[in-house]
């Protein structure tokens, strides 16, 4: 498969993500308890680390990179962050505000690692 693919289903998988975690996080801001918003937060989201994941992988693959390389290990350690961030996010709706900004923080990280620190190494 060509590796535009991997790119395009990664950024795709992002959007989800992201899609999804606004959604339960602005759910808890609300003190909502629609069960509809949670599903589909939780569901766009879980979608969205599975393409994550394996386009991720798929590209690393495709284009030689090291397992093993500082940057991959941070962004694989951020990956697993966000996806136990929805633990938090469905139990504990008074954190949803510093989990907004963490989870930005986080995407951030994560475009850090690939767009300057993969490039610089």
């Amino acid at each position: 498969m060509p590796v535009y693919i991997y790119q395009i289903l990664h950024v795709a998988g992002i959007i989800m993500l992201f899609m999804g975690y606004g959604a339960l996080l602005a759910r808890s801001l609300a003190n909502s308890d629609n069960t509809a918003v949670r599903k589909l937060g939780s569901m766009t989201s879980g979608l969205g680390l599975v393409f994550i994941l394996i386009a991720g992988f798929g590209m690393i693959s495709k284009l030689g990179h090291s397992f093993t390389a500082p940057w991959l290990i941070v962004k694989m350690l951020i990956w697993l962050a966000l996806g136990g961030v929805i633990v938090l996010i469905n139990r504990k709706p008074a954190l949803a505000k510093p989990l907004w900004w963490s989870i930005l923080g986080l995407g951030i990280l994560a475009a850090v690692m690939v767009y300057y620190v993969r490039v610089q190494g």
